[in-house]
């Protein structure tokens, strides 16, 4: 008998276990549904069964949401009868006195429960946490300064009570109690970043920033204030797009803290991004000049400065070619130390642009890239993009037919991603360079829906440019000229191509007249010719008759005004673009830089 009973008493409590998890569960499910009438009855079983205080306070709650405020009240002051120690019902009550305007009889009921605080961590942070919940940020602060005195520790919750000021918007405050925890623990930085981030995000009026601005300073008065200072005002000067002053507080981090070299690669990188190279590459001889011993950014430095030179010379007119010639040594020697490696396919790549393009030697660039291709376990994005470029180089060594035979083993070999997509586009291209226009606008109407922006905005010009432009009982004479004119400019055959261009603009229809005026900007400007670029721009900006045209007018204008500071005026031309071409291809890409031009405008 004694074992029938132990069995049945076990299979009882197990039922009894399953319903309530059972019924537990259903209450939360209605309580996240927004159903607080049935919540609320469920977690009052729930309480009564098990006397589990979690249950009657989602009780109260649920009562609270579905703002049955006067059976919450009755609720709280029975069971605060019977246990007028706890402190969420002391605070849903004053929560609910609050919502009734009766603020007296709520802060009454906060004291209370400030009163029984017990000097022991976890019953601050849960007191604090309520408060907070009911967004009454004050109490919560109250809360932790309380407990400041009970731990008769007055350096403890300064992070929190930052936070609070934060929610309520006091940034001031704010700024000033995450300075003291930094002071106190430089560790809190990474933490500290990221609330102040999450405080820019949200504060619309840029108070934050202001309040920012007007404080750092203030902290560096004394010669003796902690590096992480400078660490702060380095992670500010970031986000306000400053490097320069970012490289100043890393070079004073540093002559304190010898060593910090991740600093200058981080200003250095977010500095290229922005193409502020000249701070960048300011950045990166810093650690370069630290040494190599003991130096482990030093080989990352060294790469890294190879393509930040690079690119600032993209930017350059009139760079000499001696420079090109010493940028291609460099990457040279950087390859014979380091080696012809997997993660040295990058500097391979540039080091290959370098010979082809700004130093007409595409032999040896082709060369290069082909002994990059020999090596070893190759990753095999690192094998197509090697070989794309390649492809690139017979292309522009006026070498079509072996380019379009590469470009079509790379798009076989990636059928379903961007490496294959972008060999199909240049193989198009190729077709359309030899005058086969039809064949290349099929493949640019099924290259419209690539993943990649960048390739689908180039298919759906050209597709539109032969479209637009394609006579069935013509021989095309002119589209076909402008195709091969379009071959001599990607090999770089410019005193060629003006020529053909300019008879092209006087002679042939609009549609084709006005693609050679883009192309010959494009020209223009590689030549350093700003202002007959401009000129030409704007005319097509007025008077082109195809849309298309009118809006990649449009976008080189505006790029042009923002590369000469004159920010209004390009502002202007990217609102318009946004605004009057909206189904254009430049329309979402000037939206983004309008709204970035706008912001810094502001700053």
């Amino acid at each position: 008998m004694k074992s029938v009973f132990i069995v049945f008493f076990v299979c009882l409590s197990s039922i009894l276990l399953a319903q309530k998890q059972s019924d537990s569960q259903l209450a939360y499910t209605y309580y996240a549904n927004k159903e607080y009438d049935k919540a609320a009855e469920i977690f009052l079983q729930l309480y009564q069964r098990t006397k589990s205080s979690s249950y009657l306070n989602f009780h109260v709650i649920c009562l609270i949401n579905g703002k049955k405020y006067n059976e919450a009240e009755t609720t709280l002051k029975k069971y605060l009868k019977t246990d007028d120690n706890n402190k969420d019902f002391l605070i849903n009550l004053g929560y609910i006195y609050e919502q009734q305007g009766k603020i007296q009889k709520s802060e009454e009921y906060f004291n209370k429960a400030l009163k029984k605080l017990q000097p022991n961590n976890n019953d601050i942070q849960n007191l604090a946490r309520k408060f907070r919940e009911i967004r009454e940020y004050e109490w919560a602060t109250k809360t932790y300064q309380k407990g400041q005195t009970l731990l008769n520790n007055p350096k403890a919750y300064i992070l929190e009570i930052g936070e609070n000021h934060m929610y309520e918007r006091n940034y001031e405050a704010m700024f000033q109690q995450f300075v003291s925890a930094l002071e106190m623990n430089p560790g809190n930085l990474n933490a500290i970043t990221s609330k102040l981030n999450f405080a820019r995000m949200y504060d619309v009026n840029n108070n934050v920033d202001t309040i920012i601005k007007e404080q750092l300073p203030l902290l560096f008065k004394n010669p003796q204030y902690p590096p992480v200072f400078d660490e702060l005002a380095i992670w500010f000067a970031l986000q306000m797009g400053n490097y320069p002053q970012a490289f100043d507080h890393g070079k004073k981090l540093n002559q304190k803290m010898p060593g910090k070299l991740d600093v200058y690669l981080n200003i250095a990188r977010e500095a290229s991004r922005s193409k502020q190279y000249s701070t960048a590459l300011q950045a990166y001889n810093e650690i370069l000049n630290a040494g190599k011993e003991n130096n482990n950014f030093y080989n990352t430095a060294r790469k890294e400065i190879l393509q930040c030179q690079y690119a600032q010379y993209e930017t350059t007119t009139d760079i000499p070619e001696l420079q090109y010639k010493t940028l291609a040594t460099d990457c040279q020697n950087y390859l014979q130390e380091t080696g012809y490696i997997n993660t040295n396919v990058d500097i391979i790549l540039l080091m290959a642009d370098v010979y082809a393009y700004k130093l007409n030697l595409p032999d040896t660039a082709n060369t290069i890239l082909q002994k990059g291709e020999s090596i070893k376990r190759l990753a095999p994005n690192n094998i197509y993009t090697l070989k794309s470029k390649r492809a690139n180089v017979l292309a522009f060594m006026e070498n079509p037919w072996e380019a379009t035979i590469l470009y079509t083993q790379i798009e076989k070999a990636n059928p379903n991603n961007d490496i294959g997509y972008e060999a199909k586009l240049n193989k198009a291209r190729m077709a359309y360079y030899e005058g086969d226009l039809l064949w290349a606008k099929a493949q640019f109407d099924v290259l419209k829906g690539s993943t990649s922006k960048l390739i689908s905005n180039d298919a759906i010009k050209m597709s539109h440019f032969i479209n637009t432009n394609y006579e069935e009982d013509d021989e095309n004479q002119d589209l076909s000229r402008i195709a091969q004119t379009e071959y001599l400019i990607y090999r770089q055959q410019y005193m060629q191509s003006l020529p053909i261009l300019d008879s092209l603009i006087n002679q042939a229809q609009s549609g084709i007249a006005d693609y050679a005026a883009l192309l010959k900007t494009d020209i223009l400007l590689r030549q350093n010719q700003p202002e007959q670029a401009r000129q030409l721009l704007e005319n097509l900006s007025e008077n082109s008759e195809q849309t298309y045209i009118q809006a990649e007018a449009l976008f080189k204008l505006a790029q042009l005004k923002k590369d000469a500071r004159e920010y209004r005026q390009a502002l202007a031309l990217y609102k318009k673009l946004v605004s009057d071409y909206s189904g254009s291809i430049y329309s979402i890409e000037a939206g983004k830089i309008y709204r970035e031009l706008e912001k810094n405008i502001k700053d």
